[in-house]
């Protein structure tokens, strides 16, 4: 067990249903990187890792069935197969997806996304994973796949390829958001369990996000109710942040305005983080840099608040440029006045983890020669490291735009 106990990191292993071989291998998401180096946490034996092995077993295989490892997910390992016994999955999915155990699903998935993040597996294949989701009910899929998206989403949303994203998701959720409307009796109720509970968060959110018709109407109604009897609030707790969000994004000033009234005037610290959040949603640039000059004075908003806000706005394809040079004009008071450099560096690597053109990242070199000359050596290594994150994201899109733009057509035409 010491190899995987005092050992860092976790294997993919490989199967090989035409041979039947099993393959074990470190798992790296960086393919080009190479753990050469003891590690600073000092595990025993962690210059090199020692896990590869090569196994033949003749029940992997099979020129018909397909295989399934880690089943239940009971080991902590990724999983790849060949191109035959990955297709056969994903026809296991399209025609009967309940014949596959629910957190497999979610771990097929997963393991794909990853597996085409470290270059294993392409990226196409990946994204066929979801095109069963439209007959998906639990939570479990539906999480994995919209916590591998939210990339997908961040790269994309200021070109071309978002319009055919979200229509291809809007197919997928469409159905979803039905299921939603129908087993609470029109959205009078509230789901049984709570996996449903969550997933009824994922129906709305990523509904109004890609435009399911019907969804920004109800999100409208609720937020109008509750802003004409704001000591009644008629939206469940766990729909909150969801319909705020949209509902504000939708309205205009009026929306925004109440927001901010109950946010300064709430007694509750779960409420007023998700109020926090919500102010950040609007479409409305002014209202968006009202707000993180707003950051600037306490008696507006608390300082602890500061941060928060601002990465709001950052996460917002209206209001990242709006925090960016809001940052870039104001850095020198965010080092000496709000918490100094983990402040800085916090709001940094959030504002520009967005960034994926050559632009972007020489704004961030001209930032670091900016922070450099006024002497603030560690603030400068942190624009660095932004600009490494940064320019990963544009090797991935020069790599992966156009291909990913191409499988969205033909998947919805």
């Amino acid at each position: 067990m010491n190899r995987w106990i005092l050992q860092m990191g976790f294997p993919v292993v490989t199967i090989d249903t035409q041979t039947g071989s099993i393959t074990q291998n470190h798992f790296l998401l960086d393919p080009d990187k190479m753990l050469n180096k003891p590690s600073v946490y000092k595990f025993p034996g962690s210059g090199l890792i020692v896990v590869p092995f090569t196994a033949v077993h003749d029940l992997m295989k099979t020129d018909t069935d397909w295989v399934l490892a880690n089943l239940g997910v009971s080991g902590f390992y990724r999983v790849n197969y060949d191109s035959q016994n990955w297709q056969r999955l994903l026809s296991q999915l399209s025609s009967d997806h309940s014949v596959i155990p629910e957190i497999n699903r979610a771990q097929t998935i997963d393991d794909a996304f990853n597996l085409a993040r470290a270059k294993i597996i392409s990226l196409t294949l990946a994204l066929s994973t979801t095109k069963y989701l439209s007959e998906e009910r639990e939570y479990m899929p539906w999480e994995a796949a919209i916590n591998n998206l939210n990339y997908f989403f961040l790269m994309f949303d200021r070109t071309e390829v978002y319009g055919a994203l979200q229509k291809y998701l809007r197919g997928k959720v469409q159905p979803l958001f039905n299921y939603f409307r129908d087993v609470t009796a029109n959205w009078t109720q509230i789901p049984a369990g709570h996996t449903e509970q969550y997933n009824q968060i994922n129906a709305i959110s990523l509904g109004c996000r890609t435009g399911v018709e019907g969804c920004t109407d109800l999100t409208k109604m609720w937020y109008r109710q509750w802003m004409e009897n704001p000591d009644q609030n008629p939206i469940h707790p766990n729909l909150r942040s969801a319909v705020y969000c949209d509902a504000i994004a939708a309205g205009g000033v009026e929306e925004w305005e109440f927001a901010w009234k109950m946010y300064k005037n709430s007694g509750s610290a779960s409420e007023t983080e998700k109020l926090l959040y919500v102010l950040s949603c609007t479409k409305n640039p002014w209202l968006l840099n009202r707000y993180l000059e707003y950051t600037l004075d306490p008696t507006m908003l608390r300082k602890q608040d500061a941060t928060s806000a601002i990465l709001h706005v950052a996460n917002s394809v209206h209001g990242h440029r709006l925090a960016w040079h809001f940052i870039r004009e104001n850095w020198d008071q965010f080092i000496s006045e709000y918490g100094g450099f983990l402040s800085f560096t916090t709001i940094l690597l959030g504002v520009s983890k967005r960034f994926s053109s050559a632009f972007e990242l020489m704004e961030l070199y001209l930032l670091q020669r900016e922070l450099l000359s006024a002497g603030h050596t560690h603030a400068g290594f942190v624009v660095h490291h932004a600009a490494e994150l940064a320019n990963a994201n544009v090797k991935w899109m020069a790599e992966n735009k156009q291909e990913v733009m191409m499988w969205l057509r033909k998947e919805t035409a």
